[in-house]
């Protein structure tokens, strides 16, 4: 799944699956889908080893700002896909 999180493969993803008869947004839906829930999954990941560090009486950490930049891209991508 974590290939789905890279641009350039989406981007030739999407190349391939309307080279293959898919209309545009049939393309965009499938790989929408795919990359919600990876970055969703990703997100959670990283959630969770914040609060296992914290657990672990490690405060000595900074929560990156990728994780705001992807809870962004989600809500976008939620509002695209429903």
């Amino acid at each position: 799944m974590g290939k789905i999180l890279d641009k350039d493969f989406r981007n030739g993803l999407y190349k391939n699956l309307v080279e293959a008869g898919y209309n545009k947004d049939e393309a965009q839906k499938i790989i929408g889908q795919k990359y919600y829930g990876a970055l969703k999954d990703d997100v959670c990941k990283r959630l969770n080893d914040a609060i296992e560090s914290i657990n672990n009486d490690n405060v000595a950490f900074q929560i990156d700002t990728a994780i705001n930049d992807s809870l962004t891209e989600l809500t976008k991508l939620k509002e695209i896909l429903v």
